[in-house]
């Protein structure tokens, strides 16, 4: 992803572990949890144009270097998936999108929609 900036949420800082991504009544919900069992519910309540979830380690594009600089919600407002669907989906091409990207220990999330996600922090 080009031109990656940090999502502030204020956490514990440690690495998370993405427990479970649904869809309720408020929107699209992932839930995320650090091995002190603190648990971090993102709510994306506008609209979601689609999400994946890729369950893996390492994925070069976000691969951080050194583990000081680890810092697991991310954001662009230019990317290629973004082009990519605006390529696709004609009637969203003057739409802004963010892809909001959240690093987990094995899964990354990638959300493109509309507006940041509330956060609930347990």
């Amino acid at each position: 992803m080009q031109g990656l900036k940090k999502y502030k949420i204020d956490y514990s800082g440690e690495a998370l572990y993405v427990e479970n991504i649904k869809w309720n009544d408020k929107g699209l919900v992932v839930e995320l949890e650090n091995d002190n069992c603190e648990i971090i519910k993102l709510v994306f309540e506008n609209t979601v144009y689609l999400y994946i979830n890729t369950a893996e380690s390492y994925k070069p594009e976000f691969w951080i270097e050194n583990p000081e600089d680890y810092y697991p919600f991310l954001y662009s407002e230019e990317s290629e998936k973004i082009r990519e669907l605006k390529v696709k989906a004609k009637q969203i091409e003057n739409e802004k999108i963010i892809h909001f990207a959240i690093v987990g220990v094995d899964n990354i999330v990638e959300v493109l929609t509309s507006d940041f996600p509330r956060v609930h922090l347990k």
